[in-house]
């Protein structure tokens, strides 16, 4: 059994926890409100330089939000949970709450890096012209995990 979860959570995650579910009901209630006025058909696929190359139903970004809504909350959930993750070390008692938060701030950051993608896709469908939000969201989540991972294996080695 891993050791509890003794650390108390930084202002600064905190925060950034709260931000995603911000993103992520606004995005939301943006496709809400949008939805109304979209045509029938609407992109649902685009190519590596933005344009759409798929197409389908109205109702399919109303899925795109379902899903990210799940998603994004269920990170947002997980990440105050940090005991129940797997990690890339082992945990004992000398290191559990130094990788614990490092856990916890990954998640936590993984969450975030998703919104811009999100807003991105939606815009795409909505607007037109999302793919620069859906690069920099793609590029935060593989920064996120990349320097989360790197930080979590330091911090097992304390």
């Amino acid at each position: 059994m891993r050791p509890p979860r003794t650390y108390t959570t930084g202002p600064i995650t905190r925060g950034l926890r709260a931000l995603t579910v911000l993103a992520v009901l606004g995005t939301s209630a943006w496709i809400l409100v949008r939805y109304p006025g979209l045509s029938d058909i609407v992109a649902t696929h685009f190519d590596a330089s933005g344009h759409p190359d798929s197409f389908g139903p109205r109702w399919s970004i109303l899925v795109l939000g379902g899903l990210m809504l799940v998603l994004s909350l269920g990170i947002v959930a997980l990440s105050s949970r940090p005991r129940l993750f797997n990690y890339p070390v082992r945990i004992t008692e000398e290191n559990a709450q130094a990788v614990y938060r490092e856990g916890e701030r990954m998640l936590v950051w993984t969450g975030l890096a998703i919104q811009p993608i999100y807003l991105g896709i939606a815009w795409s469908v909505i607007v037109g012209g999302g793919a620069p939000l859906i690069v920099l969201g793609a590029v935060a989540l593989l920064a996120a995990c990349a320097m989360g991972i790197v930080r979590m294996v330091r911090a097992g080695r304390r």
